[in-house]
């Protein structure tokens, strides 16, 4: 299933071929899965000589997972069936982060979307959550920042399957990110990247070999934990309180993010200021990681990213008339539905992608 998901179709023939079974394994895996209503094989098409081989594919509303990205100010939603295709996607601004009024608004838009795509909701397998925060090593619990206070420390996904309904993923949202824009953005090109989440806060994800690297405790890619005390902090909370020190005051990121232009020129103030901090963040990673590709994504306008990207510089020094070759910089190509889209995938991994 794993294979068809990447590849969208194959054969019997190209099964066993990828896997390295025989034909009568393969046809021992796929024929249940069949039966079951997971897979559908087509018509035998006939390409180049030998027996016309039949195309097997997923099936799109066999099942259907619900991700959510939980912000500070603001929820998002996908839902993403078997196949991995968005049938559908929202997001609002959080009512508030009482964790009981919350469940029960983010309860409403899971119901509204089901509802609205017309998915049968028996055919829900779970509810992937990216929350804003690091894990303290203990489980699903996460320590958000402080706008976020009633969400600290507690058993998420014990605590959302009680108010959600079913079973319940947690990580936090520079994980799901990542794997989000693994999945539909401009990690489709590489297999080794690392992605900096931007939003009330500053982290990130990274992906190796194709897979997420979560470390130890599920903290890999908290870059903002690389800057020495003191340096600021590169998020968008903090370029909202710079906006409003110089008299363009948002009454939250949500208000911001709706209504600023990301191509002020007074923004170059806070860009002047984060400068050293995004210089060492963006060494640090060619440094320790060696990706190919740094993307700059969450919440951050494209505009916004592109002029933190003309302004960055690497810590590379020449040796021998060379540098160490370093990674590009690009803006995330799908946005802040990256962190919905990638939790999404946690319980259709967990179901049947291994």
């Amino acid at each position: 299933m794993a294979l068809l998901h990447r590849t969208g179709s194959a054969s019997r023939a190209d099964l066993a071929r990828a896997t390295g079974l025989t034909a009568q394994s393969i046809t021992r895996l796929v024929d249940p899965l069949i039966e079951r209503g997971l897979l559908v094989e087509g018509a035998p098409q006939i390409a180049g000589r030998g027996k016309p081989s039949a195309k097997l594919r997923l099936v799109a509303d066999a099942a259907f997972a619900v991700g959510l990205s939980v912000m500070t100010d603001a929820v998002s939603l996908v839902l993403m069936d078997l196949t991995g295709a968005i049938r559908a996607r929202t997001d609002a601004p959080l009512l508030s982060v009482d964790f009981a009024r919350a469940s029960e608004q983010i309860a409403s838009l899971i119901a509204r979307a089901v509802s609205e795509a017309g998915l049968d909701p028996a055919r829900r397998i779970g509810i992937g959550v990216g929350v804003t925060g690091y894990f303290i090593g203990d489980g699903a619990r996460l320590n958000p920042p402080a706008q976020l206070d009633p969400w600290a420390l507690i058993p998420l996904d014990i605590m959302l399957a009680e108010q959600l309904g079913g079973p319940v993923w947690v990580d936090n949202d520079g994980n799901v990110s990542a794997v989000g824009e693994a999945m539909l953005g401009a990690g489709r090109t590489t297999g080794d990247f690392a992605y900096l989440y931007f939003a009330a806060g500053f982290g990130g994800g990274v992906i190796a070999s194709g897979a997420p690297m979560r470390g130890s405790h599920g903290n890999a890619g908290e870059f903002a934990s690389t800057l020495p005390d003191g340096w600021p902090q590169p998020n968008l909370e903090n370029l909202r309180l710079y906006l409003a020190s110089h008299g363009q005051p948002y009454d939250n990121l949500h208000a911001m993010l709706a209504r600023f232009d990301p191509a002020d020129p007074l923004i170059d103030g806070w860009l002047d200021e984060c400068a050293p901090s995004f210089n060492l963040i963006v060494s640090v990673i060619s440094a320790a990681l060696d990706p190919d590709l740094i993307v700059l994504g969450g919440r951050l306008p494209p505009v916004l990213a592109d002029r933190i990207i003309a302004r960055i510089r690497f810590t590379n020094p020449e040796r021998r008339g060379h540098h160490r070759p370093a990674p590009r910089i690009t803006p995330s190509v799908i946005g802040p539905d990256a962190a919905a889209i990638g939790a999404a995938m946690l319980p259709l991994r967990a179901a049947f992608f291994g």
